[in-house]
């Protein structure tokens, strides 16, 4: 800002001229702006929607939970910190790029070693993992989670119904009646049986 003696208003070129009581003053005047609406950009905000749009699907089966228990304290939101480590594994078209780095759930729990699938004689799927010590963020009574994605109809996640298993059981044999031939994408994770607690979730795929 300047002060000049010139009774001047208005812009002239790339500066802008004012009164302050009895003095003119100058200052530059903004560059012009330019919506920022690159093809990038635009992809970007395509991802952002497709992002949200899952989210809402995890908070339709109370997935919300685990992201909500693991924010507290810190100042951040679920929501936000869902978006912060998944939005780049969605699409600008709509579709999930790679189901093996989405993250439907974190937490203070400890994920398993050595977590395996493979499918039985009878179509049934069996889950193992290696039993571990019996740690306050291990523990055997945690509570085995499975969500499931299938392939041609990625955006509707489905809670597998188990047998009850627990982290200490080490294997787990359920069914997936929707499975009919289509890729299937496994979410397993491990929450406390009061619920207040979750384990990041790891990914499994079966075709």
């Amino acid at each position: 800002m300047a002060i000049i003696d010139e009774n001047i208003r208005g812009k002239v070129g790339n500066s802008v001229f004012y009164r302050v009581g009895s003095i003119t003053q100058v200052r530059s005047a903004a560059a012009n702006y330019l919506d920022a609406n690159t093809i990038k950009q635009q992809e970007n905000r395509s991802r952002l929607r497709v992002a949200i749009r899952f989210y809402q699907r995890l908070v339709e089966i109370g997935l919300q939970e685990a992201w909500y228990l693991a924010t507290q304290g810190t100042g951040k939101n679920g929501y936000n910190f869902f978006l912060k480590l998944n939005m780049m594994v969605f699409k600008p078209n709509g579709k999930i790029g790679d189901f093996a780095r989405l993250q439907l759930t974190v937490g203070m729990l400890q994920k398993v070693n050595h977590l395996m699938a493979c499918v039985d004689e009878e179509d049934a799927v069996v889950l193992s993992w290696e039993k571990a010590e019996n740690l306050p963020s291990a523990g055997m009574e945690d509570e085995l989670v499975v969500v499931v994605l299938y392939a041609d109809r990625s955006f509707s996640p489905e809670f597998v119904k188990t047998n009850g298993e627990t982290r200490g059981d080490g294997k787990a044999t359920f069914r997936l009646p929707g499975r009919r031939g289509t890729a299937v994408h496994l979410y397993c994770f491990f929450r406390k049986k009061n619920g207040e607690a979750y384990s990041p979730s790891q990914y499994l795929g079966i075709s």
